[in-house]
C-alpha cells in the first residue's frame, strides 16, 4: 500500500476552490488551483491519503466529514506532538537577514532564488518616517509581475493557516545596509517616534512576509519529519515544496549535485530518466509528465465541485492503477535491494511508467487552445543512508498504538513528491477557458486587496525625497 501525507493547507485550498472559504486576495486563486490539482493527483496515484488532525477545533469534525476518504490521525494519539516540538526547534533556529535590500540569510535567500522571486526592499517615506518596504523589482502589468503576485501571495497566504493549526512564526529580522550598517530595533523605534525622517523599521507587509516565510519553513519541516515517521510520502501545498527541497539539501539528505539536477528537471519540465538524477547511491528520482486531471474532470462534469468525487471514481482506471503499481514496485525494489542493486529493476519499471504515462495523456489530456497542458510530478526516493542528516527523533513510546498502516508497512526508505510551483502556475494560466471553469466557484472578497508594489530596475539605486535604497 502507498500513502500520501496531505497537509491541512492543501485541504483548505480545495475548500476555497469549492467556494466554501472566502478568498481575500485574488492573486491566490491560481495557487489554490495548483493545490487542487495536486490533491487530485494524490487521490489517483496513492492507495490511501493521510492528514494530521490538528485543524481548528470548531471545524475539525466538519473537515473530517467533508474529506471522509482521508485518514485523519490525532497528533496526541500517535505521539506526533514530539515531532511538532522538533520542527519548532528547527524553524526557530532560522535567522532571516535583509542586507542591501535583499534576503541574505542562506535559508530564505535560497528559497526565493529557487522560486525566482525578484524582489527588493527600499526605505520609503510615510508620515515623515522611512520604513523598509517590500517591492517587486520589475514593471507592473507584465508576465513577471503576475508571477511575482501569485508567488508572494501564496507565501502570504501561509499565515491563513496560523489561526487554524499550531506552529512557529516570528517577524524578527536582522537589517543590514549595503554599507554594513546594522539597523537596531532600538534606533528604529526611536526614529519612528521622533517623526524626523529617520529609518523607522519595517512595514507591516514586510513583517507579515517574514512571518509567512517562518511559518512555511516550520510546516515544511514538520510534515517532512512526520512523513518519515509515518512511512508516507509528503504531498504538500505547492509553495512548500520549494522550501522542502532546500531543507532536505541543508540536512544532508540530498547532495548538492542531486539537488541541482532535481531543480533543473523541475524547472525545465523535462521528463527525466531515473539514471539522470542519482546521488552517490543514496537518492534517486523519477519524473512523470501527466495531464492536468482537474481540468479534464471539470470539463467532463461541467462543474468544478464534481472534480473530487469523480476523481475517486476514476481512481480504478487501469492506466492509473498501472502507475500506482509501478510506483509501489519501485519503492519495494528500493527497500529490498538499495539503489545500486535496484537500479536495473527501477529502469524496467521506469519504462512501464512511460507507457502508462502516454495512455494517460491520450485519455485524460485536454487541449486548452494552447496545447495539452501537463503537470510534472517528481517522486524522490531516499535511502536510509541519505537520512542520517535529518534531525534525530525523540524516543517514541511504542506502547502508544500506532496507525495500522505503520505496523504493516515495512519500508525503510523515505520518499517525497516535489513540484515546481512556478511552472505549475504557468500551466494553470494556459488552461484558458478551462482555468475559468475551474475557478468559477471561488468566492472573492477583494474589498481590501492591495496590489504588490514595484520598483523599476533602472531606479533601484536612485535616491529621492521619498525613497532611499537600503
Amino acid at each position: 500500500m502507498s500513502y500520501a501525507l496531505i497537509d491541512n493547507a492543501s485541504l483548505t485550498a480545495v475548500q476555497r476552490a469549492m467556494g466554501e472559504v472566502t478568498v481575500k486576495n485574488p492573486d491566490t486563486v491560481n495557487g489554490d488551483l495548483v493545490a487542487l490539482e495536486n490533491f487530485v493527483q494524490a487521490i489517483l496515484f496513492y492507495d490511501e491519503l493521510v492528514c494530521i488532525d490538528n485543524y481548528k477545533q470548531e471545524h475539525k469534525e466538519a473537515r473530517k466529514k467533508q474529506f471522509g476518504f482521508v485518514n485523519f490521525l490525532s497528533p496526541s494519539d500517535f505521539g506526533l506532538d514530539q515531532i511538532e516540538e522538533k520542527a519548532k526547534s528547527e524553524a526557530s533556529a532560522l535567522k532571516p537577514e535583509i542586507r542591501g535590500g535583499e534576503f541574505a540569510d542562506p535559508d530564505f535567500k535560497e528559497l526565493l532564488e529557487l522560486l525566482k522571486i525578484n524582489m527588493i526592499c527600499t526605505w520609503d517615506l510615510r508620515s515623515s518616517v522611512y520604513y523598509l518596504t517590500m517591492k517587486m523589482l520589475g514593471q507592473p502589468n507584465t508576465p513577471e509581475y503576475a508571477k511575482y503576485s501569485e508567488l508572494s501571495s501564496a507565501i502570504f497566504n501561509e499565515l491563513s493557516d496560523v489561526g487554524s493549526t499550531f506552529g512557529h512564526w516570528s517577524t524578527d529580522v536582522r537589517l543590514v545596509g549595503s554599507d554594513g550598517t546594522l539597523h537596531t530595533k532600538e534606533s528604529m523605534e526611536a526614529a519612528a517616534k521622533s517623526g524626523s525622517r529617520g529609518l523607522g523599521g519595517t512595514t507591516r507587509a514586510l513583517d507579515m512576509f517574514i512571518a509567512s516565510l517562518n511559518w512555511l519553513a516550520y510546516k515544511s519541516i514538520y510534515y517532512s519529519l512526520t512523513a518519515k515517521y509515518l512511512k508516507a510520502d509528503t504531498f504538500l501545498h505547492p509553495i512548500r515544496h520549494a522550501y522542502q527541497i532546500h531543507w532536505m539539501k541543508k540536512t544532508g539528505a540530498f547532495g548538492h549535485d542531486f539537488t541541482s539536477k532535481l531543480v533543473q528537471s523541475l524547472s525545465n519540465q523535462l521528463s527525466t530518466d531515473v539514471a539522470d538524477i542519482i546521488d552517490a547511491g543514496r537518492t534517486a528520482a523519477i519524473s512523470l509528465e501527466i495531464p492536468v486531471f482537474s481540468a479534464w474532470l471539470a470539463a467532463q462534469t461541467g462543474d468544478v465541485k464534481n472534480v473530487i468525487p469523480t476523481a475517486l471514481e476514476i481512481k480504478n482506471d487501469q492506466a492509473i492503477q498501472d502507475i500506482r503499481g509501478c510506483l509501489r514496485e519501485i519503492r519495494i525494489a528500493f527497500d529490498e535491494k538499495g539503489l545500486s542493486e535496484a537500479n536495473s529493476i527501477i529502469q524496467k519499471w521506469d519504462k512501464n511508467l512511460k507507457i502508462a504515462e502516454k495512455e494517460l495523456k491520450i485519455k485524460y489530456g485536454i487541449d486548452s487552445g494552447q496545447g495539452v497542458q501537463g503537470s510534472f510530478l517528481v517522486k524522490v526516493y531516499n535511502s536510509v543512508a541519505a537520512l542520517k542528516g535529518l534531525p534525530q527523533f525523540p524516543e517514541f513510546d511504542f506502547r502508544i498504538p500506532l496507525p495500522e498502516f505503520i505496523s504493516r508497512n515495512s519500508s525503510n526508505s523515505f520518499s517525497n513528491i516535489f513540484k515546481d510551483v512556478t511552472s505549475e502556475l504557468v500551466s494553470t494560466e494556459r488552461l484558458g477557458g478551462l482555468r475559468d471553469l475551474l475557478a468559477s466557484a471561488f468566492v472573492i472578497d477583494d474589498e481590501h486587496y492591495v496590489p504588490p508594489k514595484t520598483e523599476a530596475p533602472e531606479f533601484r539605486h536612485v535616491t529621492s525625497d521619498w525613497k532611499i535604497p537600503m
